[in-house]
């Protein structure tokens, strides 16, 4: 069969419309159409039906579609390659990064990773959960994600490079801003709270801190509203409390102490997979990433958080 027909059938499926089909292939509806027959007379049965919207696939026109899809992406994908041949980089690394981790370091994370003139960075933010699955699948080189995680890890190793660990942030309209002495949990169990990571896989939620009323909102792979929310209202959160403030967009004194132990770890580890530890160019790229984050944990500020290796 011919892969271009198959490319072609996926962007009639994803556009829904022969015509807009014709206007992202640049060619004319009859060629389209003659594509679309040789298909089905390949099938034997339609690939499309016609509907009051436009038109939509068959079973087996839909299963055929995502062929073409695979196909038009790994073709796409084939041509960044030739090109990045060209430009003269050896290679192309995904990393996967926490949406957090992102936002306080982008500075220092793409200038030090341009430095690097024999690779491409594909840099892909989203929640941990996720992408520890696409890790395992292959799709990630290395992920740059909490390091104390429920979700499944089999087959995967981490590195811990930047300490951290979780706090309780008050918005800017709360009454419990720039407290001098430990806030209660009975009090916390009265304030109204959000949720940041909720299916990020972390080892806690808000938990026992916000009582039994529903959090308000939940935000996942989110962590601009996050931001928002802290600064215009007086919703809680317990977010990575050194990243957080890192992020340029909290005031410390938006960070609560809560009466008890500290906040459990929020440690930000390189994760990847064992199997493709062999690879030269992926140790000199692992080496890389962990140098940044090496030293952004020496010269970042601590806010006075306890960041020993006790209570992990």
């Amino acid at each position: 069969m011919n892969p271009n027909s198959l490319k072609q059938l996926a962007i009639v499926v994803k556009q829904g419309s022969l015509s807009r089909a014709c206007e992202q292939l640049f060619i004319t509806q009859p060629t389209l159409t003659r594509a679309i027959q040789q298909i089905e007379a390949k099938v034997g049965a339609p690939v499309l039906t016609r509907t009051r919207y436009g038109v939509a696939p068959t079973a087996i026109g839909a299963r055929l579609a995502q062929i073409g899809e695979r196909i038009l992406a790994e073709s796409e994908h084939g041509e960044e390659v030739i090109r990045q041949w060209h430009s003269g980089y050896q290679s192309e690394f995904t990393l996967g990064i926490d949406p957090l981790w992102e936002f306080a370091t982008f500075r220092e994370m793409t200038e030090h990773l341009l430095r690097e003139k024999h690779h491409v960075f594909h840099l892909r933010t989203g929640s941990a959960a996720l992408q520890i699955q696409l890790l395992q699948e292959g799709k990630l080189d290395f992920l740059l994600a909490p390091a104390h995680l429920t979700v499944s890890q089999s087959s995967l190793q981490r590195e811990l490079l930047f300490r951290d660990r979780s706090g309780v942030f008050v918005g800017r309209n709360s009454a419990l801003v720039g407290s001098k002495q430990p806030v209660s949990l009975e009090v916390l169990a009265q304030q109204n709270w959000m949720i940041a990571g909720a299916s990020a896989g972390f080892l806690d939620g808000q938990g026992e801190l916000a009582g039994p009323q529903a959090a308000r909102m939940a935000f996942t792979g989110s962590i601009r509203s996050v931001l928002h929310l802290l600064n215009t209202s007086s919703l809680l959160v317990r977010l990575p409390a050194r990243l957080a403030l890192l992020t340029g967009e909290i005031a410390p004194e938006q960070l609560i102490e809560v009466e008890g132990k500290p906040g459990p770890r929020r440690d930000i580890a390189l994760w990847s997979r064992s199997e493709d530890d062999e690879r030269p160019e992926k140790f000199r790229v692992r080496e890389l990433v962990s140098e940044l984050v090496k030293r952004l944990d020496r010269v970042s500020d601590t806010f006075g958080l306890d960041l020993s290796s006790t209570n992990k």
